[in-house]
């Protein structure tokens, strides 16, 4: 998990302003030297905390660091934007008062209610929302469905991030009781099942060898699940990450398809499913290959495809006509957003063009999941981690 430069510079000065800020204000009270020593704790461990994450975190190869950065991001913010209110409310204040000649009345009591609320929505969205999860119904017509697929179910799960749980074994026995509860025809999981290391899979196989589904259960490998947000010594190294992390996803139960195709067999009917590798921001990062999965089928078949980007869609799927359902993950819907009605919004509109729910062209349709897990920060701000259930049905 990289910290990136221009992020480094946005959280020093989350510090130093604040800080200097009550710095001063301690000095002019004249307060007692020990709690300005006090006070300077928090900013000189956060700093030096961010320096060397920066610095030292992509060397370092034990997902429990990455899970313990996540909490240290978490706490920082739980303390310093309540900080920052407290100078935006002086502010104004002093402001007011400067052009007034007085203070605005309750502006101190809003500041404390206000971040009170804050101070608890965080809390919440970091203990309660990531195990409150959502079961989403879609149904997705399609011509020339086989007779035996009409009504086939299928659950996606994406982007688990197992290295985000520490062990926590709670949170996917859930997942377990909803997903063998819908008793689905098929199980597909579309990557990121880990956030960089082959070890955060180790414990794992017998949790997710429960999952229960009729007919088949596919996987496709993610951005993280490539160990592309590390540093490696050498090349063997990644690449042994790699291997174990997709033998991994194998014990787990699913069939892993690496740019490639399976059928599923229902009667005497068929259906086909392609996964390919991570499609990727950069050619750097990119390792599916539509037509290596694809070479090998007819113009006329129809295909969902498990593809974990879902700009993928728009970049060359959409070229094929054939494909009539793509299933993606990796938005997480920002972790964030406002759910007015039955419409959701979220910071995600201003990075991807798809990025939740359900998507149409033509006769071409894709399903953005949101994902089980979490990576950055250990919270979901109004977004429940999301477990969906297409149903395929006949077009009339």
């Amino acid at each position: 998990m990289k910290l990136y430069t221009i992020v480094l510079i946005i959280l020093l000065l989350m510090i130093i302003v604040p800080d200097m800020f009550f710095y001063r204000k301690l000095r002019n009270n004249k307060t007692k030297p020990i709690f300005i020593m006090l006070h300077l704790l928090f900013p000189v461990f956060f700093g030096i905390s961010f320096l060397y994450i920066k610095i030292e975190l992509e060397n370092l190869h034990n997902f429990r660091v990455v899970w313990w950065v996540m909490w240290l991001y978490f706490f920082f913010l739980l303390i310093y934007i309540p900080k920052l209110l407290h100078i935006v409310t002086y502010i104004v204040n002093h402001l007011f008062k400067k052009q007034f000649k007085r203070k605005i009345p309750f502006l101190n009591t809003f500041r404390i209610i206000v971040s009170s609320l804050i101070v608890v929505f965080m809390l919440y969205s970091a203990y309660i929302t990531p195990q409150d999860f959502e079961i989403s119904e879609v149904e997705i017509p399609i011509e020339k469905l086989p007779k035996s697929f009409d009504g086939f179910r299928i659950v996606q799960l994406s982007d688990i991030h197992l290295g985000s749980w520490n062990k926590d074994k709670d949170k996917m026995q859930q997942i377990i009781e909803i997903v063998n509860s819908i008793d689905p025809d098929m199980l597909v999981f579309t990557g990121d099942m880990v956030n960089n290391f082959a070890t955060e899979t180790y414990g794992w196989d017998s949790c997710f060898q429960l999952l229960r589904a009729k007919n088949a259960k596919f996987a496709v490998t993610g951005n993280h699940d490539y160990g592309d947000y590390t540093h490696w010594k050498s090349d063997f190294d990644r690449a042994e990450n790699k291997r174990k992390i997709q033998l991994a996803i194998e014990r787990f139960g699913f069939k892993l398809l690496l740019n490639e195709y399976a059928t599923v067999v229902k009667d005497s009917d068929s259906l086909v499913v392609v996964g390919v590798e991570n499609w990727g921001k950069s050619e750097e990062y990119r390792y599916s290959n539509l037509q290596k999965a694809t070479k090998q089928l007819s113009d006329t078949t129809n295909i969902i495809l498990l593809s974990h980007d879902p700009n993928h869609w728009d970049a060359e799927v959409l070229n094929h006509k054939n494909i009539v359902l793509t299933l993606s993950g990796h938005t997480h819907a920002a972790q964030s957003g406002l759910r007015i009605g039955k419409k959701l919004f979220s910071p995600a509109s201003f990075i991807f063009k798809r990025w939740a729910g359900l998507y149409r062209e033509e006769d071409q349709y894709l399903y953005v999941n949101r994902g089980v897990g979490y990576i950055g920060l250990p919270m979901m701000l109004g977004v429940r981690p999301e477990i969906t259930l297409i149903t395929l049905k006949t077009k009339i």
